[in-house]
């Protein structure tokens, strides 16, 4: 049973104690307290109460074996109803006998025919309120039986919803790692025209951060530090492709070095200031990264002087997919708990700053 049988006993003590009992207030507002007899009023209330406990689990047990559901049998429903009817008449004959037991071995009241014919009379009447006092019970069942599915629904579309947001991220990570694969072989790709041995450079230092990468592969967040070697290990690919025209400049606050952002938050911002920064053009750029806490936020700032475009932020974020892919992952992390904001302008260069909340939280359905 889904109620402990203690507390199915106390209920119907409490009940029977308390409804027994309400009979005696007229008389206490009154002052006729001589003229109650709690043998006649009470008494039977409370054996009636104190009784229910023995058939709950029968109830229980009809209302787990025949449901009165709209897809059960009709089989079902008329099984029900007849031990709707059969369950108050066991109740009512057995309290019945145990009343006049009672009475009859105290003293109080003696058992015969006329008694007999007053307790036919009057056996509608409280088999009637037997049968309501059944349905009650079930219902009650009902409505536990109710409560538990819904938390069962809430708790399995909790989990459902959990491992939707876990394969979208997965899937966004598919989409980020080939993304910037792609970006660095380009980079070797250029560069064996060149000089074969910087490519040759580049390939190993580009195998070590896969490998780094591919290593975190079941984590979702690391320690900004953590993200920080990755970035600093592509601008070292990226500063041998392009030799003195590329300048990298680090402005990193020791504090933020411990925050926990997402894996490959910053590293796509800096592939982007390359692409599209420093690429295009023969003149010198400068990259700065930049990381500091400010009013509860971790400030994260991706600037560059390059070429720049003359876009919007939903422009970007329609061209980009790393930045895209950036904003996508933030959502699912941080809804409504984050901001992401890009400046371009062309010959200008560009500027990217996401601010974070300092304390790591996940969603709470990740």
């Amino acid at each position: 049973m889904p109620i402990p049988i203690v507390y199915v006993l106390g209920t119907g003590i409490l009940l029977g104690t308390v409804i027994g009992f309400k009979s005696l207030i007229p008389y206490l507002y009154f002052g006729d307290l001589a003229e109650y007899e709690w043998e006649k009023s009470a008494l039977p209330h409370i054996i009636n109460y104190l009784f229910w406990p023995i058939l709950v689990p029968l109830i229980y047990w009809t209302f787990e074996r025949y449901r009165m559901v709209k897809i059960a049998p009709l089989s079902d429903k008329v099984k029900t109803v007849l031990m709707s009817l059969l369950v108050p008449f066991i109740h009512e004959t057995a309290t019945t006998a145990i009343y006049f037991f009672f009475l009859n071995a105290a003293g109080m009241y003696e058992f015969n025919e006329k008694s007999f014919s007053y307790v036919k009379a009057a056996f509608p009447s409280v088999y009637i309120g037997r049968i309501v006092e059944f349905w009650i019970i079930y219902g009650l069942f009902a409505a536990f039986d109710f409560y538990k599915k819904y938390k069962d629904k809430q708790a399995e579309l909790v989990r459902i919803e959990a491992q939707l947001n876990r394969t979208k991220l997965a899937v966004l990570k598919m989409q980020l790692q080939p993304h910037f694969l792609f970006n660095a072989l380009n980079s070797i790709s250029s560069l064996m025209d060149i000089d074969v041995k910087k490519a040759q450079t580049v390939t190993a230092k580009l195998g070590d951060l896969l490998r780094g990468i591919l290593e975190q592969d079941n984590r979702v967040f690391i320690a900004l530090e953590e993200e920080l070697h990755y970035v600093k290990t592509y601008l070292d690919i990226e500063k041998i492709r392009f030799e003195d025209r590329l300048n990298i400049v680090y402005d990193i606050d020791e504090n933020t070095l411990n925050h926990q952002l997402p894996i490959l938050l910053i590293q796509p911002l800096v592939e982007n200031a390359i692409k599209y920064g420093v690429a295009p053009i023969s003149k010198n750029v400068e990259i700065k990264v930049r990381a500091r806490t400010l009013n509860g936020l971790l400030k994260v700032t991706v600037q560059d002087n390059g070429k720049g475009q003359e876009l919007t932020t939903s422009d970007m974020l329609k061209k980009g997919v790393g930045l895209r892919n950036i904003k996508e992952r933030l959502d699912q992390f941080y809804p409504n708990d984050y901001q992401l904001h890009i400046e371009t302008k062309l010959t200008e260069g560009f500027r990217i700053e996401i601010s974070l909340p300092t304390k790591f939280h996940l969603n709470e359905n990740d």
